[in-house]
């Protein structure tokens, strides 16, 4: 009896392991931090939301072959991301008002609308859901709210 319960107990542990973790809002994880801080948080998120194409790519493949693929492959999408969440985390983590800083901020917001623009598949829910992030990603680490074309 005791072996059946020791195997149970250890399959349930190893089940346990596979569960997903809730996704915490961005906006909750920001929520009291340090300048420095949210700037991390957000430069990391950047760099993870990024690879939501390579992920979803990845996840269409064999089990053994997902991780080969994700370090063997980049995407259009993805390597443009980076790139832009690499120059998004060069600005500093608080906004001054200096015209150089404001319009470096100010050529990145617009980058990002172009960027979101370009990888928006109206088609699928996941996309809009994945360009939604990205936007609050690059309103949260420029500061300023990307235009509308109603603007």
């Amino acid at each position: 009896m005791r072996t059946n319960t020791l195997i149970i107990v250890l399959f349930a542990v190893a089940l346990s392991g596979c569960a997903n973790t809730p996704k915490v809002p961005l906006a909750n994880r920001l929520e009291g931090k340090t300048p420095d801080e949210r700037h991390e948080i957000l430069r990391r998120t950047c760099l993870t939301e990024a690879e939501w194409d390579l992920d979803r790519a990845a996840a269409r493949q064999p089990i053994n072959a997902q991780h080969r693929y994700r370090d063997s492959n980049t995407t259009r999408e993805t390597s443009h991301l980076k790139t832009l969440c690499r120059e998004l985390s060069a600005l500093p983590a608080i906004l001054r008002n200096t015209p150089i800083e404001l319009k470096m901020r100010t050529e990145l917001i617009e980058k990002c609308r172009r960027e979101i623009e370009d990888h928006t598949d109206l088609r699928s829910k996941e996309n809009i859901a994945h360009m939604s992030r990205v936007q609050e990603l690059c309103e949260g680490m420029t500061g300023f709210s990307i235009p509308t074309e109603q603007d």
